[in-house]
């Protein structure tokens, strides 16, 4: 194993909390390291996963973009691979439902969602959806098909990167899907990381970043392949794959995709340590280069608030040596962190309505940059009033005035 990035002890980065709990804030190592065996780039710092994941804060349902997002997977994935009126859906890691309502909505016999977050579970009040409020396991998985039978496929979204026990978890999926069913999950995509410099995504809660090498070396000791992938823009850049069992009936039908996808990863030398060198080299150079603007910005005695008060906030918050010298408090939409303060710098979460009354910040530093187009939409007065917006990535930036093409798509700041 190669070290690629040593990011020091950090609290976790989804553990909001009270002033009260300040001093008995627990911090942890986060390594990042890159296997030459089997090219997995990993987190080797593990924590309890109930520390990370019994009591949650992120609610994708918050979110439009994913809204919409998974409205469009469900049709996608239903009209590929599903008969709905006998079809049996499996989803970990869940949510709040974003995407088990939509699959419901598309006829799907039944459809079962399993988390272990209790506080988010709970939230969903579908009689068509049965949850399951635990971690995904091979036990879980023995009892789904106990009580309603083998799933035709399951589906993870942002969570098979999470897990611990990923030998495990894969087991049950092998074992709780029909031979010819599909498993297909989303996960950012290790190219995006590198190509746009996004150490913003290495945090506890992420153990893995994946390329398709890593993950075809991964599933072949299940006797599992991936027959085809799709780029997606989530997350700034995400990648679904579809996994089935070999011998399956999708084992014949490779994509194109799939292929192509492989021999670009071998020509960007994903298999090569020298690679993920270059890769900490110009991070360092993104985070001196973030934090000379912050200081200029509050010599001239400018204000600044931070915008997304997410895990990859906390990332570049603690991994820069964000303090309040910086920044003055964090705006974030989901009313579940509001009041509560951000881990290891403890900036207050406050509401988006602050920006809407005086004295506002001049600048807002948008941590959640890969939802950029929707935040300026939020913010349409606060921009037109002068305020302005400083991106930390994939390149240190404020913002033009009113508006700029971006490569996620056409954003105006109006």
């Amino acid at each position: 194993m190669t070290k690629i990035i040593d990011f020091g002890k950090m609290a976790l980065a989804g553990a909001f909390l009270k002033p009260e709990q300040f001093a008995s804030e627990a911090v942890y190592p986060l390594r990042l390291y890159f296997c030459s065996d089997c090219y997995s780039v990993q987190v080797t710092d593990r924590v309890n996963p109930s520390v990370l994941f019994k009591e949650y804060f992120y609610f994708s349902s918050a979110i439009q973009t994913l809204r919409e997002h998974f409205v469009d997977y469900a049709s996608e994935v239903t009209s590929r691979f599903l008969d709905p009126e006998h079809s049996t859906v499996v989803e970990f890691g869940c949510n709040d439902g974003v995407l088990l309502g939509p699959l419901a909505d598309q006829g799907i016999r039944t459809v079962i969602g399993v988390d272990p977050a209790t506080n988010i579970v709970k939230t969903i009040n579908d009689p068509r959806i049965t949850i399951v409020n635990d971690f995904f396991n091979e036990d879980v998985a023995e009892q789904i098909i106990a009580a309603y039978g083998r799933a035709d496929m399951v589906v993870a979204n942002n969570v098979y990167a999470h897990i611990s026990d990923i030998q495990g978890v894969t087991r049950a999926i092998q074992n709780v899907l029909v031979d010819d069913g599909v498993f297909v999950f989303e996960v950012h995509y290790l190219g995006k990381i590198i190509n746009d410099l996004q150490y913003d995504m290495i945090y506890h809660e992420h153990l893995y970043y994946y390329s398709l090498l890593a993950l075809t070396n991964h599933f072949a000791r299940y006797d599992m392949m991936i027959f085809d992938v799709k780029p997606v823009q989530i997350h700034a850049g995400s990648m679904r794959y579809y996994v089935c069992k070999k011998g399956s009936r999708h084992e014949s039908s490779v994509s194109p995709q799939v292929i192509a996808l492989r021999a670009q990863e071998l020509a960007d030398r994903y298999n090569e340590a020298e690679t993920y060198a270059r890769f900490a080299s110009d991070v360092a150079v993104r985070k001196e280069k973030l934090m000379d603007l912050l200081t200029h910005l509050k010599a001239k005695g400018k204000s600044i608030a931070g915008y997304g008060a997410s895990g990859r906030a906390n990332t570049i918050i603690q991994y820069c040596g964000i303090d309040q010298r910086y920044l003055d408090f964090m705006i974030d939409d989901a009313p579940a962190k509001l009041g509560l303060y951000t881990p290891g710098a403890h900036f207050q979460i406050r509401p988006r309505s602050v920006i809407e009354h005086h004295p506002r910040p001049d600048y807002l530093l948008i941590f959640a940059w890969s939802f950029l187009g929707e935040i300026a939409k939020k913010c349409t007065n606060y921009l037109a009033g002068g305020g302005r917006m400083i991106v930390p990535l994939p390149d240190v930036e404020i913002m033009p005035y009113p508006g700029r093409d971006r490569a996620s798509g056409s954003i105006t700041l109006i």
